[in-house]
């Protein structure tokens, strides 16, 4: 199963796949216990990246690793402290760098379509 595919899938089945193994590593997260969170992290992580890209082409390592530092951004702070939110949103910024290279990329496989 790809990520595309495990959004439109009921946990039950992605926990089954294995994917959310994969999510669990790069976290380094033991356990299942929060999986349902995470889960809504990924998904939110992809509509993110769709939303401002147009897509998410998991043929794209840039792609893939800005979806799994969107979750771990996501699952990490959801509960941030006034003086870390500064040093999150550097972080984002970094992101959006990511993400104009992907939409440049997209729009450059759009061209010679």
């Amino acid at each position: 199963m790809t990520w595309n595919e495990a959004i439109n899938q009921s946990l039950a089945d992605v926990q089954a796949s294995g994917i959310m193994d994969e999510m669990r590593g790069y976290l380094k997260i033991d356990g299942n216990d929060d999986d349902a969170i995470l889960f809504q992290c990924v998904k939110a992580s992809i509509d993110y990246i769709v939303n401002a890209v147009g897509e998410f082409d998991e043929d794209s390592p840039k792609a893939v690793l800005l979806m799994y530092a969107i979750t771990q951004d996501f699952y990490d702070n959801r509960q941030l402290m006034q003086s870390e939110i500064q040093q999150k949103l550097k972080q984002r910024e970094s992101f959006r760098s990511v993400i104009l290279q992907l939409q440049l990329a997209k729009a450059e496989k759009d061209d010679a379509s």
